[in-house]
């Protein structure tokens, strides 16, 4: 157990989640970690065809460095996103690395040059989807925000493993 979560300190009136959320926060993990980790052979191998969405990318934007160097470092986060989702006290940031990441893709899929017909309107789906359960767990775990900030910026010994 971490100090996060036993909510020594975590929020506002020591009130947490009903167990049944908390369960629920980890179902939607699963479920983002297993779409991330399908999706995760495509950012790190050297084939053209599979990385058309990163030439588009790079095409449209006009920065030569999108395909394959934002290929690899969004390939990165998700990973690392996708770990953090399981482990007790820093499932948090973790729905917060997957919210950023898929909002963004959200927007290059609405606004870039992937847009949301076919194949790629599959992917479109799969990132609402998955964004929608990031924010879920965000709420659910809202109350840890602060006592993770204070960790992250201020002072590492708030956290300690019990």
């Amino acid at each position: 157990m971490t100090d996060f979560d036993t909510g020594n300190g975590g929020s506002a009136g020591g009130r947490q989640p009903h167990k049944l959320l908390l369960a629920a926060c980890y179902l939607a993990a699963i479920f983002i970690a297993y779409t991330f980790v399908k999706y995760l052979y495509f950012k790190f191998i050297p084939d053209p065809d599979a990385n058309s969405i990163f030439r588009d990318l790079e095409t449209w934007s006009g920065i030569a460095w999108v395909n394959p160097y934002f290929r690899f470092f969004t390939g990165g986060v998700e990973l690392i996103a996708s770990i953090l989702l399981f482990i007790p006290g820093l499932q948090i940031l973790g729905a917060l690395l997957t919210a950023g990441t898929l909002t963004s893709a959200i927007l290059l899929h609405l606004v870039g040059p992937i847009g949301i017909e076919g194949a790629r309107g599959d992917l479109f789906l799969e990132a609402l989807v998955c964004a929608a359960l990031a924010y879920g767990i965000i709420f659910v775990r809202r109350h840890e925000i602060r006592r993770l900030l204070q960790f992250l910026l201020l002072d590492p010994s708030l956290y300690r493993l019990r």
